[in-house]
C-alpha cells in the first residue's frame, strides 16, 4: 500500500485551499470566512495522516490521525452551518472519539490489546453522556455512576499496562 508523504504535501494543499476559497467568494458562489480553509486543512490533513498510520500500521498516525480528520470535519461542516454543535454533544462526541481511536489503535496493531480497556472506558462514557443529552436517560442517573466509577477503569488499564509488560521480552518475541 502507498502512502501520500506529508511533507510535500503541506505547501500545494495549502495553495489550493486558499485559492478555492478566494475564487468562490470572489465568484458569489458563497461567501467563506477564513474558519472553513483552516477547517478543510484540519480534515485533510488528518485523513492524511489516518490513511498513513493506517498503511504504515502506525498507532500515533491511526489516532491522532482520526482524531483530526472527524474534529475538523465537524467544524468544517459547522462553518458552513450544515450541523450545529451543541456543547453537550461535542463533550460526548469527544470521549466517543477518543474511543474509536483507541479502538482503531488496536485494529492496527491487535499485539497492543491493552488499549482495548481505554477504548471501552471512554465508549462507555461518552455513550451515557450521549444517551443523557439525547434525553435517553437523566444527568442524575449517570452522573454519580461515572463520578464513581471513573477510577476503575484507570485500575483496569494498569493492570492491561502490567500484564502487557509480564508477557514475553520484546527481544524474544517473535518478528511480525
Amino acid at each position: 500500500m502507498h502512502t501520500i508523504p506529508v511533507r510535500s504535501f503541506w505547501f500545494p494543499l495549502l495553495l489550493i485551499l486558499i485559492g478555492v476559497a478566494m475564487l468562490l467568494a470572489r465568484l458569489h458562489v458563497m461567501w467563506i470566512g477564513w474558519p472553513a480553509p483552516l477547517w478543510m486543512l484540519v480534515t485533510v490533513t488528518g485523513g492524511v495522516k489516518l490513511y498513513n498510520g493506517i498503511a504504515l500500521k502506525s498507532r500515533g498516525g491511526v489516532f491522532w490521525g482520526l482524531f483530526w480528520f472527524v474534529l475538523g470535519g465537524a467544524f468544517l461542516l459547522r462553518s458552513f452551518d450544515v450541523m450545529w454543535l451543541d456543547p453537550g454533544i461535542v463533550v460526548s462526541g469527544l470521549f466517543l472519539l477518543f474511543g474509536a481511536g483507541c479502538l482503531l489503535m488496536f485494529l492496527v496493531s491487535p499485539r497492543n490489546w491493552y488499549v482495548l480497556v481505554p477504548a471501552a472506558c471512554f465508549l462507555l462514557v461518552g455513550g451515557a453522556i450521549l444517551s443523557t443529552e439525547l434525553g435517553y436517560w437523566a444527568t442524575w442517573e449517570v452522573a454519580p455512576v461515572v463520578n464513581r466509577w471513573w477510577p476503575a477503569g484507570l485500575v483496569l488499564f494498569g493492570v492491561a499496562l502490567l500484564l502487557n509488560r509480564a508477557g514475553p521480552s520484546r527481544s524474544t518475541r517473535p518478528q511480525e
